[in-house]
């Protein structure tokens, strides 16, 4: 079975909420399947074979959203398993609540993008908005799994509430990366904005260089040999996921601390000082 290309019918107009639109669905009903979704575009639902043009095409079982002008909400949500590539940008909550399959973005995604993400891999060649893996609004629960790496920048709150999982941003992030993170993995290629690591409890964030201001609550390790950097870096750099500005070879590294105003044994580690 081929896969299925979906392009807009009209660019313009309210976005579209891509919930439900899964390569999951396509494995088990076909175009057919897809094509009598109903979707939820400003306050009235459509048929989706109304809203976009439906063919075959691209790999086998796969998903490929042209989304023109049009913005697409929701891309990926709850996706278990497959593969979804969109030709240009995504709006808001691209990839959250992922359990599985990879969903690749060519160009900027908005706000939310694998917001309570627990599996699976994101894959983003622009930049992204805020709240990137952290929860959903109202919810307490941030990314607890999977992968995510942003070619571009990305906005406040990268990883908010992070629990598991790997989050990569090869650009510059806004304030309050890994603000109160329990658990998981950081990296940040060229910046970050103030209050990195605010509440803090566990958890890792790489950094080419020290935050704008480094919260009162972290304390200076000081320089140190960190021999799983070696590991770690391998495994990033196969996954595409290490920085180009980060050094390709040694293990030393400054360490913060923190956060202790939330009882916390977080780190910073600060690579381009090593």
């Amino acid at each position: 079975m081929s896969g299925a290309v979906l392009t807009t019918r009209d660019s313009s107009g309210p976005p579209i909420d891509m919930t439900g639109v899964l390569p999951e669905r396509l494995a088990e009903g076909g175009r057919e399947a897809l094509a009598g979704l109903m979707l939820l575009r400003g306050r009235e639902r459509h048929r989706l074979d109304t809203l976009f043009t439906l063919e075959d095409g691209g790999p086998t079982g796969a998903l490929v959203l042209r989304p023109g002008g049009a913005v697409l909400d929701g891309v990926g949500t709850g996706m278990t398993a497959g593969d979804i590539r969109v030709e240009g940008d995504c709006g808001a909550c691209a990839g959250s609540g992922m359990r599985g399959g990879a969903l690749t973005v060519e160009g900027n995604c908005g706000a939310f993008a694998a917001a309570e993400m627990a599996g699976g891999s994101l894959r983003v060649a622009g930049d992204a908005g805020n709240f990137l893996g952290a929860p959903l609004a109202g919810g307490t629960r941030g990314m607890s799994g999977g992968s995510v790496v942003v070619a571009g920048d990305a906005g406040d709150r990268v990883g908010e509430r992070m629990r598991r999982g790997l989050i990569a941003v090869h650009g510059r992030v806004g304030s309050l990366c890994g603000a109160r993170m329990i658990a998981g993995t950081i990296v940040v290629g060229a910046g970050c904005g103030p209050d990195a690591g605010q509440a803090m409890r566990r958890g890792s964030i790489l950094l080419s260089r020290a935050p704008e201001a480094i919260p009162s609550g972290f304390s200076d390790g000081g320089m140190n040999d960190w021999l799983f950097l070696e590991l770690m870096r391998k495994e990033l750099i196969d996954g595409g996921a290490w920085p180009s500005g980060f050094p390709t070879a040694g293990t030393r590294a400054r360490r913060l601390i923190g956060d202790r105003s939330a009882g916390g044994i977080g780190e910073m580690l600060i690579l381009s000082e090593a």
